[in-house]
């Protein structure tokens, strides 16, 4: 049992988990605009790329000097910290090499985004810092990754109503769920002098703005099914799974587990994708 939970932690704390959530969120995007190519080279790559940022980014970590506020996610990046940096140095050679079976553009589409996700938390910059740039920044750089870049890459058009409502969708549900993210961290964000939405308006009104936004994500998917965009069976599956999305949403707090966050609320990306998978192939 004790090998098990280790196994487990080591897949969520190691953010394997959450860069599985990319692969999935680039074939959703494959399958609902119907893209030619099916970008297997592109998703492995930003599988990698995650793998990379967020590890590396762990690195920066400092304990806080209040020890009532160091979760099980942050006490496993302390005590792993080999485990970490193993971790970035294989998402970084996973990217070297994933990167020569891909379209040379993908240089040109992802640079900016590296670097805007390095700002995000590098000590001498922290975006993370300022909270209205601190959510954009994570959703954008999200939003790019899992639906524009793809869009680029498949040969779709940018400026179409489906690639438009598309981008938006996406958008939407990203902004869903980083909220709850921030709502998770509100203490230790606090001690460690970074604002965030939820201490601005509070923790209530944030998750109501989460819930704003899954709305809307949940509004817009009938217009994609009416206009013909996807058919029957997708419209289904991106509607089960938005309103479990939203149940979800509306149950995150600060006094939530780790685990709820780490595995339940990133699994959302999981969800959508295995659920269009599924419908997609069978």
């Amino acid at each position: 049992m004790n090998s098990l939970k280790r196994f487990i932690d080591f897949i969520l704390f190691g953010n394997i988990y959450v860069a599985l959530g990319t692969i999935c969120l680039v074939q959703s995007t494959v399958i609902q605009l119907k893209l030619a190519d099916h970008l297997l080279s592109y998703s492995m790559l930003v599988f990698f790329a995650a793998v990379f940022v967020y590890n590396f980014q762990r690195i920066f970590y400092k304990p806080t000097l209040d020890s009532s506020l160091i979760s099980i996610r942050r006490k496993w990046i302390f005590n792993h910290q080999t485990s970490v940096k193993l971790l970035t140095i294989a998402g970084c050679t996973g990217v070297a090499v994933t990167f020569f079976f891909n379209n040379y553009k993908i240089l040109l589409y992802l640079s900016p985004l590296l670097i805007l996700s390095l700002l995000y938390f590098l000590p001498f910059v922290k975006l993370r810092r300022t909270p209205w740039l601190k959510l954009l920044t994570l959703v954008l750089v999200w939003t790019m990754v899992t639906s524009v870049v793809p869009l680029l890459l498949g040969g779709a058009e940018l400026f179409t109503l489906k690639s438009f409502l598309h981008i938006i969708l996406r958008f939407c549900f990203l902004t869903a769920i980083c909220i709850p993210f921030d709502i998770r961290d509100i203490h230790i964000d606090k001690a460690d002098l970074v604002t965030t939405v939820p201490q601005l308006i509070g923790e209530n009104k944030a998750r109501q703005l989460a819930m704003g936004f899954m709305f809307l994500y949940i509004i817009l998917i009938i217009p994609e099914y009416l206009f013909g965009m996807v058919n029957l069976k997708i419209f289904i599956a991106l509607i089960i799974s938005a309103v479990i999305n939203a149940v979800l949403v509306l149950m995150s707090s600060s006094n939530r587990s780790e685990y709820f966050y780490v595995a339940v609320i990133d699994g959302t990306m999981i969800l959508q994708g295995l659920m269009l998978l599924l419908v997609y192939y069978l």
